[in-house]
């Protein structure tokens, strides 16, 4: 018998669902491993400056406006109406040019009518000289008839009154003529006038009249006409506030822009410091006069002007961002908390600050920010006690001057400090000095160094670094101290406070014996 065949063999086929399903599942867990394995960004990162050496220029802005050197308005005297008038905006002219001509009808008549009345005043002269020589001879006539005695004294006493009198008459006509004269002259320079001529060599930047107008000078000459003298030469008027004047001075660099060449950048010097005040809104400023070269004649008057007085420039100098010298460590132990430094929370007893409040002043607040330990603010407590009961002493033996009290409440500060220094670790005294510093940046002396604080971030920590500041320009900021070029400053960034309850994390109010109130 042949063999039994045997059914075909089947294989085994891994459905396509399947296929499609696991090829998912293994892009998700791909995917998945690639996104854990990938390096976390730092949470809250610190923003970093950099200490460079440089310029520091320190300056004061304000805007003002340009004008020329020599500005002079061109007007008329006299009324007329205008006949002519011969230049234009732009037009170069000079000394003694002609601008413009009125009418000179009515003032040709009125010099050709005082001609008249010299004429005629000096035709009254010659008659009086006439009158005058005919009573001469009658008097010498009677003078001898009375010496001769054939005539009586009263006789010659009317003859010498008639020659006194025709002598009056001339000296009275020949004053006639004088005045006329004087009528001549005037008349012939309201004539001069109606030809308007320009007093100086310039360039005409306004005209305010037109042919046929007419012009009527009554109590001030119209302006017809505005002359620049001289374009190559520039005037900035600048208006400076009041905070700032005191730092101007005559003979100071002055740098501008004008919106019409954004990308230009003008020099000049102060000429003027006007002591004169103006007042606008309540706000006091002055005038303060910059003269600078327009060799182009780019510049035109009354364009507005940006200005930066140049009131000191450091060169070469070690400078830090302005933000670096700013910015400050959110404080480790937020205030209102139970357990605040230098308080009385430690034996939970609700009390002011280490300090006692006004008497600790910002001793109390350099205090809050160490992060002293329980020993440690144990030992502070009788410290602080003794500092705020030396203070109110000196307050009150302080006598009303208060710079005497100052100067002893920092004494008191600074024996208080000594006190406390020796219980800190070497983190908490290099902080310690550093924030004394700040407490006292601001009273050093006008143009000196005066103290400041940067910080720098070592073992992720942000660590104090005292330093002298000087000259700023708002952006970088002149330094002295434990830098060197090239160091990283933190400028910004880092972990943000965060918000605790009085009575700890977490606490309701009113569960610890802080005491304090959180305004919601």
């Amino acid at each position: 018998m042949s063999p039994t065949p045997q059914p075909p063999r089947r294989r085994f086929r891994i459905p396509r669902a399947v296929w499609v399903t696991g090829t998912i599942i293994l892009v998700i867990l791909a995917t998945v491993f690639a996104c854990q394995s990938r390096p976390k960004p730092v949470k809250d990162p610190y923003r970093f400056g950099t200490v460079e050496r440089g310029d520091i220029t320190r300056s004061v802005s304000a805007s003002g406006s340009l004008q020329a050197l020599i500005t002079v308005d061109v007007g008329s005297q006299i009324s007329g109406q205008v006949m002519k008038v011969l230049v234009d905006f732009n037009d170069e002219v000079r000394a003694g040019q002609t601008l413009a001509i009125l009418d000179p009808q009515t003032y040709q008549s009125r010099v050709a009518q005082s001609q008249a009345d010299i004429a005629a005043g000096e035709a009254a002269v010659r008659q009086a000289q006439a009158t005058l020589a005919n009573a001469q001879a009658d008097f010498n006539r009677k003078k001898t008839l009375v010496d001769g005695g054939w005539s009586s004294a009263s006789v010659l006493d009317q003859a010498t009154a008639a020659m006194r009198t025709g002598q009056a008459s001339v000296a009275a006509a020949r004053a006639r003529v004088v005045q006329s004269q004087a009528a001549l002259r005037i008349q012939r320079a309201d004539l001069g006038r109606t030809t308007i001529a320009s007093p100086i060599d310039g360039i005409v930047v306004d005209r305010k009249v037109e042919p046929g107008q007419t012009v009527a000078a009554s109590l001030q000459a119209p302006v017809l006409f505005t002359i620049a003298q001289d374009l190559s030469k520039v005037e900035v008027k600048i208006s400076v506030d009041e905070a700032d004047v005191g730092q101007v001075l005559e003979g100071q660099r002055v740098r501008f822009t004008v919106d019409a060449f954004p990308d230009d950048t003008f020099t000049g010097i102060v000429t003027q410091v006007r002591k004169q005040p103006t007042t606008e809104q309540n706000v006091v400023a002055y005038t303060v006069i910059a003269e600078a070269d327009n060799p182009q004649r780019k510049l035109l008057p009354g364009m507005t002007a940006n200005a930066d007085i140049v009131i000191e420039t450091r060169r070469n100098v070690l400078k830090v961002p302005s933000a670096a010298l700013r910015w400050t460590p959110p404080p480790e132990t937020p205030r209102g908390e139970s357990g605040s430094a230098g308080g009385t929370a430690a034996s939970g007893q609700a009390g002011p600050p280490a300090g006692g409040g006004r008497q600790g002043g910002g001793g109390a607040r350099i205090v809050e920010q160490l992060g002293l330990d329980a020993k440690q603010k144990a030992a502070w407590d009788p410290i602080a006690a003794d500092m705020r009961q030396k203070m109110m002493a000196a307050r009150a033996s302080g006598g009303g001057d208060p710079r005497a009290a100052r100067a002893a409440m920092g004494r008191i500060t600074g024996d208080a400090f000594a006190r406390l220094e020796p219980l800190l670790r070497p983190d908490q005294k290099a902080k310690l000095a550093a924030l004394r510093a700040t407490m006292g940046q601001g009273r050093a002396p006008a143009g000196g160094l005066r103290p400041g604080t940067v910080y720098v971030l070592r073992d992720e920590t942000p660590t104090p670094v005292p330093v002298r500041v000087g000259a700023t320009d708002g952006t970088s900021t002149e330094v002295v101290g434990a830098l060197k070029e090239g160091d990283q400053l933190i400028v910004g960034g880092g972990p943000r406070p965060k918000a605790r309850l009085p009575g700890g994390m977490g606490s309701p109010p009113g569960a610890s014996g802080g005491g304090a109130r959180v305004r919601m």
